[in-house]
């Protein structure tokens, strides 16, 4: 078979921009020319790059391609071998292995928009300043010419038929090339499912409900080791150990919905008696109401601009829903504040320059930047509703839950008010293929919510595998059933649709003793904190917290007040920076959320009469 445009390749140190200690052996690089418009075959050009590791044995079974997700991460050391070996058995021994950058990203003609095309009165200065750069080219970054781009390459490499692996996005870009290419497609395992019927603004909304879900999963993990982590045996204890810090944060409190609460949440004079049910229903029925007026509280006490904290810890705890192998470290580092440890905090002037930055985007706009809006504002299902992004951030600005209020806004489409969607996107088709994709899911994925992959295998025909747990991601993670099922397919084209557990749950990562210590000073790390050795401190304010139980098998640690001076000695502190004005007190606060609160309700009552009153005379 000719390729009409050939691969041209490359030096990968030096299309990569990295030394080649860094690359994996063998690896090839380099760029395929493909149309801007598919329907324009013979007019304007642009570049894909690609990158290429072969078969060890030099015997490949099989092309494979593959795509990480996004819109917009990149791909191109997507089959970079794990450095601790943990390879899938015969993976990387019998199959050719490729990943294409989507146009647009690093190595396929990235653009820079020029902010000259963007007006003082913008609606949305990224539409404009590139589609006012290059219209032709930014109207050609959509996934259906993502997975036209795959083709080419697949062309160009003279391959009469591909496998493939997609993840997260990647799965769209799969389904799409499955769809218009079933003659080239061979075995196609998708991995973490984006929804076809939720293209875009609906799967960023469910993505922020199941998040929410995730992080109360993540409160009932730390809370079933509260011997470990003295941290509250339920996840709504948890939850406000960790809500006395993020509560700190710049730019306000997260104003996250409490977990229901359980028997152990109560009085203990109410555990077991005929109110136990009532008292927890009326706790839960009323929690979202209760977390509510809380922020509107807060944020009428201007809290947004006093609190001056940078822990990263809700940051961190949203992105900790991706996988649960990072649940130990975040809990060791909310039990490192809960215990004394210093929070790190910013001057005023930074805490302004932060809020500002989190309102307005860079004012340099780059395509492989800003992909993921490109993406998604091209081709949505449902115009932007500016209305409804005004809403939702009215309602987060005044105290509205962080991740339901951003589930508001993505569905309303903020990214995409100003930006008309130029793309239709496809509706997956399985009929034609000879070999039905293995469709691969976690059960409580956060990110790509599971009705995504039952669409896919539905659409497709496929072969549905779900996964327990939540991760984003299942193959090539570590969790052998897994790639067991995902080699077998590649080799027989069979899979069994069903279910394997997800990997066992992590472990508590060790406390630290003296040594750990004495070490971590030396290289300038945090120092002790006063208080229990095998933790870091003794409590919030001048409370002591109660030594925590050591970990099965491993014997307790001195305190500080009896290790070794030095290895105890507590690091210098950082200077702490003066507020330019005192933070209210409670009762401030309170008086301060009751004006406000009567202001709404009096605005509330006067709207309510005026669409009541009878009609003026005329």
């Amino acid at each position: 078979m000719a390729s009409a445009a050939p691969v041209k390749w490359h030096d990968c140190t030096e299309m990569l921009g990295v030394e080649a200690e860094y690359l994996p052996p063998g690896m090839e690089c380099g760029t395929v020319d493909v149309p801007v418009n598919y329907d324009d075959p013979d007019g304007a050009q642009t570049e894909v790059a690609l990158t290429r590791i072969k078969a060890s044995t030099g015997q490949a079974r099989s092309t494979i391609f593959g795509n990480p997700g996004g819109p917009g991460n990149y791909a191109l050391n997507f089959w970079n071998p794990p450095l601790d070996g943990s390879a899938p058995a015969g993976l990387y021994e019998n199959h050719d292995l490729v990943a294409v950058q989507p146009r647009g990203l690093y190595g396929s003609n990235p653009m820079v928009c020029e902010v000259e095309f963007v007006g003082p009165n913008a609606v949305n200065p990224l539409h404009d300043a590139c589609f006012g750069t290059d219209p032709a080219y930014m109207a050609s970054m959509t996934t259906e010419n993502a997975a036209r781009d795959t083709n080419a390459v697949r062309e160009a490499l003279e391959l009469a038929e591909i496998d493939y692996l997609g993840v997260s996005y990647g799965t769209a870009i799969g389904t799409d090339f499955a769809t218009l290419f079933p003659e080239h497609t061979g075995k196609m395992v998708l991995d973490s499912n984006t929804h076809p019927d939720w293209r875009w603004s609906e799967q960023a909304e469910q993505g922020a409900f199941a998040q929410e879900q995730r992080i109360n999963d993540i409160f009932g993990w730390i809370a079933e080791r509260d011997d470990y982590y003295g941290l509250g045996d339920t996840p709504l204890k948890v939850f406000h150990s960790w809500k006395w810090v993020t509560d700190q944060e710049v730019g306000g409190p997260a104003n996250l919905t409490p977990p229901p609460a359980e028997i152990r949440d109560l009085p203990v004079e109410l555990r077991g008696t005929a109110l136990e049910r009532p008292a927890l229903d009326v706790i839960n029925t009323t929690a979202p109401g209760r977390a509510r007026v809380e922020g509107f509280a807060r944020a009428a006490a201007l809290q947004g601009l006093t609190n001056n904290a940078t822990t990263g810890l809700y940051d961190a705890t949203v992105g900790a829903t991706y996988s649960e192998q990072a649940w130990p470290m975040l809990a060791h580092v909310l039990k490192y504040y809960n215990d004394g440890g210093q929070i790190a905090r910013v001057d005023y002037e930074t805490v302004g320059m932060m809020l500002a930055a989190q309102e307005n985007r860079s004012p340099i706009y780059r395509t492989d930047i800003e992909m993921n809006s490109i993406i998604t504002c091209n081709e949505t299902a449902a115009p932007s509703n500016q209305l409804g992004v005004m809403a939702a951030k009215v309602d987060k600005a005044t105290g509205g839950n962080r991740l339901t209020t951003r589930a508001a806004v993505e569905a309303a489409g903020d990214d995409c008010v100003g930006w008309d969607p130029i793309a239709q996107t496809i509706d997956p088709n399985g009929d034609e293929l000879k070999t039905k994709p293995l469709v691969l899911h976690s059960e409580d994925d956060a990110i790509t919510p599971i009705a995504g992959g039952q669409r896919v295998a539905e659409a497709l025909g496929g072969t549905l595998v779900t996964v327990g747990g939540g991760d984003h991601g299942v193959f090539r993670t570590g969790n052998e059933a897994v790639d067991r099922i995902v080699m077998e397919f590649l080799e027989t084209g069979i899979a069994v649709p069903g279910h394997v557990p997800g990997k066992p749950s992590p472990e508590p990562l060790p406390k630290w003793d003296a040594a750990d210590r004495a070490a971590a000073a030396q290289e300038g790390m945090a120092g002790a904190v006063e208080g229990a050795d095998d933790w870091y401190g003794t409590g919030r304010g001048d409370t002591p917290q109660a030594t925590t139980a050591p970990a099965p098998g491993q014997a307790v640690q001195a305190t500080n007040a009896t290790a070794p001076a030095a290895a105890t000695a507590p690091a210098a502190p950082a200077p702490v920076l003066p507020a330019p004005a005192p933070l209210p007190t409670p009762q401030q606060v309170h008086d301060q959320a009751q004006q406000a609160l009567q202001g709404v309700a009096g605005q509330i009552d006067a709207a309510a009469k005026s669409l009541l009153a009878p009609p003026a005379a005329q």
